[in-house]
Order: structure tokens, then sequence, then C-alpha cells
């Protein structure tokens, strides 16, 4: 059994509880047309919403992002989202 210190629980300080994950994206025009899970594309169905994030902006890394509510043809829904710096897709976690 771990002893109580009498101190406050808090969590760890700026660090982020949940990390999105790289994650390969065929682009088409209107956004995701498929979806690589475990190597194997995953075609979208729908884009469901979109949305655009930028925040930060005063910071050295600024956040710019594209963000897609997809469903898959299979019925999951997933968010994915591109950086719009570096180009890069990533799945949110959650």
């Amino acid at each position: 059994m771990v002893k109580n210190t009498g101190a406050p629980a808090r969590p760890a300080a700026g660090r982020p509880l949940i990390q999105p994950r790289p994650v390969r994206v065929v682009e088409s025009e209107d956004g995701p047309s498929k979806i690589f899970l475990k190597q194997t594309p995953a075609p979208v169905e729908s884009v469901e919403d979109t949305w655009r994030l930028d925040d930060e902006w005063w910071r050295e890394r600024p956040i710019s992002r594209r963000y897609f509510e997809c469903v898959l043809e299979e019925g999951q829904r997933l968010t994915v989202f591109k950086d719009l710096f570096t180009g890069r897709w990533y799945r949110q976690a959650g």
C-alpha cells in the first residue's frame, strides 16, 4: 500500500493527456478519401463535419489544423486532422 503523504493530487505539469497519432491518408479535393488503419486502406464513406483550428499564434510553433470527422465504409467514426504547416495527417485519439 502507498503511504498518504497529505500532498494534494496534481497532474503532470505541461504534459498533454491525449496525443494524436500519425496516420496515412489519401486525399481528394473534399478531404480524406482513404485512411490507413493497420496498413489497410479504409475507404471514407462520408465527411460529416470539418473545421479549422488556428491557435497559439504567439508561440514559436503555432497550431494550424484542418479537422475532418469521417465515417468509414464499415460505419466506424473517426476524426483526423491535417497539420497545415507540415502537411502531415494525424488521427485524433480519444
